[in-house]
């Protein structure tokens, strides 16, 4: 056992465009809506971690696991200015723009739930250096609660729901995401992840813990190791 951060943010919507679906233009016949997923991908959370900090965070040293609950799935519409590439002008480099209302998908009354083990500052959520936002910058966050020095517990398998997993530890509706993204946005170890959308149950069988339990509440999470592409441990 030992003691990291709980950090939970709350807002009125979220949402995380899920990338098997990139457009859904309002059109006759056409209803497709761009579709939400049911919780953020790795890379979002690192990107809000360096938000609050107003700076790099160090993936060698982030471990951290986070869950998604939100009240119910919604949609509404967005403007977006798609390009036509066709109309691109290569002399002045200037793309023509059309603007097109969207049906998009969104997460009501949100609430992101971080333990971060390793690697997050409290002070960050405290004192953030920018805007927290679940997702787009209108989701903002509306209220928030950061515990420090939560007691945790190294546990062998437990029930997962509204959590994002890696390929081969959960099933689920598969996207590919990267873990984090370089300063140059470079995406580091893009593969396939799953969103976990139903409860499933998962066994930690590696060396370094892959699933914590916070005592208080015994909410279980499965720990994301950042450093596992840094070669750092």
């Amino acid at each position: 056992m030992s003691e990291a951060v709980l950090i939970r943010l709350a807002g009125i919507t979220a949402h995380y465009r899920d990338p098997r679906y990139n457009t859904g233009k309002i059109a006759r016949g056409n209803n497709l809506s761009i579709r939400t997923l049911h919780c953020p991908p790795p890379c979002t959370v690192h990107a809000m971690l360096c938000a609050a900090k107003g700076g790099w965070v160090d993936p060698d040293k982030l471990v951290a696991g986070w869950r998604m609950d939100f009240d119910s799935l919604s949609s509404d519409f967005q403007r977006c200015q798609l390009p036509q590439r066709s109309h691109y002008n290569f002399t002045l480099g200037a793309q023509k723009l059309e603007a097109s209302p969207r049906i998009r998908e969104f997460l009501a009354f949100p609430c992101l739930t971080l333990l971060a083990i390793r690697g997050v500052d409290p002070e960050w959520f405290r004192r953030p250096a920018n805007p927290l936002c679940l997702g787009r910058s209108e989701d903002l966050v509306t209220e928030k609660h950061v515990t420090k020095n939560i007691p945790w517990r190294r546990i062998q398998e437990a029930n997962i729901e509204h959590q994002c997993l890696p390929f081969f530890v959960g099933f689920g509706t598969l996207y590919p995401a990267p873990l984090y993204f370089e300063r140059n946005r470079r995406p580091v170890e893009l593969s396939p992840k799953t969103d976990a959308r139903i409860e499933q149950p998962v066994r930690d069988r590696g060396e370094s813990p892959n699933l914590a339990e916070v005592i208080e509440t015994g909410e279980p999470f499965f720990l994301w190791d950042f450093s596992r592409v840094t070669g750092q441990k």
